[in-house]
C-alpha cells in the first residue's frame, strides 16, 4: 500500500507541478492545441491512431512466428462549449487493438481494449466573477462510463479458448463502470483542471457468467450478482501539454474512496498518454496506465494465484502509424 500512496501522490504533484507552468494562458475547456472553434461557441479537437504491423517467415533456420499481423486503434475526442458563466464538455477515449499469429490459427488475441466516455456540466456563479480567488471553479455535475468493446481471456491459462466454457473472463459492456458525481472544478488555464465531489455514486454491472467466474466474484461484485453499488469522494485531475510541436502529452489522475466500505483503500487510475507526429498523416502513439482497486486483483493464473503485483494492473501500448488530428489547424483563437 505504501508505493501505492506514493504513486497517487506523485501523480497529484505532477499534475500540480505542470499547471503551474502554463497559469497564464486563461482559454478554458480548450485541451488541443489544434482545437478548433465553431460558430456556436463548441470546441473541438480529437486524433486518430491507427497501427499495423505485419511479418512472415518462410524456411527462416533462427525461428520465429511464420506469419503475424497486428492491428491497434486510438481515438481521443473532446468537444466543449463555454457559454457566458456556464461550460458543457464531453470527452471520448477509445482503444481496441488484435493480434493475429500462425501458430494460433489466426485467432485474434486482443491487445488492447477500454472506452472511456465522460460529461460535464457546470456553471460559476456570476459573484463569483468579481473575486480572482473564485473564477476558475465551477460548480460541477458529471457522469462517466467505462467498459470495453468485446470478449477478453487470460492467455496465461493454456486453456484460455475452454476456460469458463469459452466465456472468458469479461465481455462487451462486462463490466460496466459508471459514475455519477456532484462538486467542484478547479480550471484556471486551458491545460489543468481538478474535479472534486464529495458525492459520487459509482456502479458497477456484469452479466451473470463473469460476476461467478470465482467465489469472490469479479470486478468487485458479489459472487451470484450481476450489480455493486458504491458511494464515495472522488477526484478526476488532467493536465496536457504539447512538449514540442510535434510531441504532445496527456496525463489523467482518477482517485475514488467508498465511504461504504473500506473507504482507506482508495482506487486509483493513472492515464499517460504521448502523442507524435512524423508527417501530416504518420503518427505515434505511446500510453501508459496504472490501475489500482482493492476489490479486483488483476489477471490469476490457472491456479487462481494473483500476480506477484497483487493488485496493482499496469498496461503500455505503443502504436505507431496512420493517425489524423482534426481539425487540422487552429482557425480561430478561444476567448473567455
Amino acid at each position: 500500500m505504501k508505493k501505492i500512496y506514493f504513486l497517487m501522490v506523485l501523480g497529484v504533484w505532477s499534475t500540480t507541478v505542470f499547471a503551474q507552468v502554463d497559469n497564464t494562458e486563461k482559454v478554458r475547456g480548450d485541451f488541443n492545441k489544434t482545437s478548433k472553434v465553431e460558430e456556436d461557441g463548441w470546441t473541438t479537437s480529437g486524433i486518430l491512431n491507427i497501427g499495423i504491423n505485419q511479418g512472415m517467415l518462410e524456411n527462416w533456420s533462427a525461428g520465429g512466428e511464420r506469419m503475424s499481423l497486428a492491428a491497434n486503434g486510438i481515438f481521443n475526442g473532446f468537444a466543449t462549449k463555454i457559454d457566458g458563466n456556464t461550460l458543457f464538455e464531453n470527452t471520448l477515449d477509445m482503444f481496441y487493438g488484435l493480434n493475429y499469429v500462425a501458430s494460433n490459427n489466426f485467432v485474434p488475441r486482443k491487445i488492447d481494449d477500454r472506452i472511456d466516455f465522460s460529461t460535464r456540466y457546470g456553471f460559476t456563479p456570476r459573484a463569483w466573477s468579481e473575486k480572482k480567488v473564485l473564477q476558475d471553479i465551477y460548480l460541477m455535475s458529471l457522469a462517466r462510463v467505462q467498459t470495453q468493446f468485446s470478449k477478453g481471456f487470460n492467455y496465461e491459462n493454456p486453456n484460455w479458448r475452454t476456460d469458463n466454457a469459452g466465456q472468458g473472463i469479461s465481455n462487451f459492456l462486462s463490466p460496466l463502470y459508471g459514475t455519477l458525481a456532484l462538486g467542484a472544478e478547479y480550471r484556471p488555464n486551458k491545460n489543468f483542471t481538478v474535479f472534486l465531489s464529495p458525492a459520487a455514486a459509482r456502479i458497477i454491472v456484469a452479466d451473470a457468467v463473469h460476476t461467478s467466474l470465482s467465489p469472490d466474484g469479479a470486478f468487485g461484485i458479489d459472487s451470484g450478482k450481476t450489480f455493486a453499488f458504491q458511494f464515495g469522494a472522488y477526484l478526476s485531475s488532467r493536465y496536457s501539454v504539447a512538449l514540442t510541436k510535434t510531441i504532445d502529452y496527456r496525463t489523467r489522475l482518477d482517485l475514488y474512496s467508498n465511504y461504504l466500505e473500506e473507504p482507506d483503500h482508495i482506487d486509483i487510475l493513472w492515464d499517460n498518454n504521448i502523442s507524435f507526429k512524423f508527417s501530416k498523416y504518420l503518427g505515434g502513439n505511446l500510453g501508459v496506465t496504472m490501475v489500482y482497486d482493492h476489490d479486483v486483483p488483476g489477471q490469476l493464473n490457472e491456479n487462481g494465484e494473483a500476480s506477484p503485483l497483487g493488485w496493482t494492473q499496469l498496461k503500455q501500448v505503443l502504436n505507431l502509424g496512420l493517425q489524423w488530428k482534426f481539425p487540422d489547424k487552429e482557425e480561430k483563437k478561444p476567448t473567455e
